[in-house]
């Protein structure tokens, strides 16, 4: 026989070990033709998919997978497929910090500083529960790496994350001023929590929540070299509809992220939180966040606090490198709902709400109409390019180093045009929108789509440039200084 005809024998005894195993699955459901029909599109052949559990209080009433884990091999999703949930970290981040603030350990109004003296010592004070609801003002890493020139595979660590916020100069507003998702919060929050409690992360969760609760296929991702049994990969389709692998399997920093966990675990988790016998931890984890001026901001500790068609939720979504996830309960019903999926593309919150038409068909309210969502912040009106000569491109020319982002962006004429190149990156032309301004395109591997990026240069008293200020979405005037 040739290796060709052991290895499709090899495939052929793996799906009939798999379907066996699914026989013999404890956790195994009569079909549920409704539910499955949500997730129709993703239970195919040579597709990443999703798994699913249900949840009525605490109790599993079905789980079920779709697609496939991994398509090198073939391997089917299953209930026990092991997903890097994305941001659902944030509230097992949250929980450990609130069992150590329950202690007496540290206090959620701790300055960051207190634990942290490397940060910047700002106009006002950052406190820790600036960085548990997102308003704390600081800068993006996911932003900051990129345009320092390390794309989002590059490999990167907590001490690199915090050298690098500890040489901004500034915030994007005063700590409380604003609600903006920041996951560079929840980074520095783990390095608290190490600071503080004397384990990281991955241990202080192990140790306090994953194994007292049971959740065995859960754990954080703080080693890349570590086998895991069951690990789903992620996928994405390229611009000819491909899919390829886009696992980011080099990111093993845990902190905004890098929890990796099973539907099943998620739902244990969800009713040791929100279930009938509270936790002490649980009142903390679900109190509202509000603005200085006593706005609220629809977000507790890790949990978006939010409502769907009349009935009142707590959860939250999960984005990653070729992953998707929801978790979310309708705390009234008591119905609970965890989707993990391993394509960009998916939607699991859609999915969620669809799964939840079903089971709460006859409490959820009729169907709002469909809403424009607004945009975080008020974007740049497009600026018309304007067309200057060599001669007055040329003062723009030469090297400027940003001792924010510790990089060093260099500018030439490139056939008549002005064209930056950060650190070791190939030429990106510049276009230019007005007195001493540009704006150029960026899009470094590992981002879905480009981002405009500006630039503004800065003169001294007798005219000439001696640097310039740097906005890319949150992120505004990251400063660079001629070399």
């Amino acid at each position: 026989m040739s290796h060709r005809h052991h290895f499709t024998a090899g495939l052929t005894i793996l799906a009939l070990v798999a379907g066996c195993m699914r026989q013999d699955d404890p956790h195994v459901f009569e079909e549920n033709p409704a539910v499955d029909a949500v997730f129709a599109s993703w239970d195919l052949r040579g597709s990443p998919g999703c798994a699913l559990a249900v949840a009525q209080d605490g109790a599993l009433v079905y789980s079920r997978g779709y697609g496939y884990a991994n398509l090198d091999y073939e391997i089917p999703i299953t209930p026990q497929t092991v997903f890097d949930v994305g941001s659902v970290t944030k509230q097992f981040n949250a929980a450990s910090l609130s069992m150590l603030a329950l202690e007496g350990v540290l206090s959620p109004d701790d300055d960051v500083r207190k634990w942290l003296p490397e940060l910047p010592e700002y106009e006002w004070p950052i406190r820790l529960r600036h960085m548990l609801h997102h308003t704390s003002g600081l800068r993006d890493y996911l932003t900051l790496f990129p345009l320092a020139g390390r794309d989002d595979y590059f490999p990167i660590s907590h001490a690199q994350i915090l050298a690098m916020m500890s040489r901004q100069r500034a915030l994007n507003f005063p700590p409380g001023d604003r609600y903006l998702y920041s996951n560079t919060a929840y980074m520095l929050l783990a390095q608290v929590l190490e600071r503080a409690g004397g384990q990281s992360l991955g241990e202080f969760t192990r140790e306090r929540i994953f194994e007292p609760l049971g959740m065995a296929g859960s754990f954080m991702y703080d080693d890349r070299e570590e086998i895991i049994p069951r690990r789903a990969t992620g996928y994405d389709r390229d611009e000819d509809g491909r899919v390829r692998v886009v696992h980011n399997s080099n990111f093993d920093v845990a902190g905004d992220g890098q929890l990796y966990s099973t539907v099943e675990d998620l739902l244990r988790w969800d009713d040791y939180l929100h279930g009938a016998d509270k936790p002490a931890i649980h009142s903390m984890m679900l109190t509202e966040g509000h603005l200085n001026d006593g706005e609220p901001i629809g977000y507790a500790q890790g949990i978006r606090l939010d409502a769907y068609r009349g009935l009142r939720t707590v959860g939250h979504s999960g984005s990653s490198w070729g992953f998707r996830t929801e978790l979310v309960r309708f705390v009234e019903p008591g119905l609970s709902i965890a989707i993990c999926c391993n394509a960009d593309s998916a939607d699991p919150e859609d999915l969620a709400q669809r799964v939840a038409d079903h089971y709460l068909a006859d409490q959820l309210g009729p169907e709002s109409g469909e809403e424009v969502a607004g945009d975080d912040q008020a974007t740049d009106a497009a600026s018309e390019p304007r067309v200057l000569t060599s001669d007055q491109l040329a003062e723009f020319t030469g090297a400027f180093f940003s001792p924010e982002l510790d990089a060093t962006y260099r500018f030439a004429l490139v056939d008549g045009d002005l064209a930056v190149r950060i650190e070791q990156e190939p030429p990106i032309a510049l276009a230019a929108v007005a007195d001493d301004r540009f704006e150029f395109s960026f899009q470094p591997k590992g981002w879905s789509e480009p981002q405009p990026v500006g630039l503004e240069f800065d003169r001294n008293r007798a005219g000439a440039v001696v640097g310039f200020g740097l906005s890319a979405g949150s992120e505004r005037g990251i400063v660079f200084e001629r070399r």
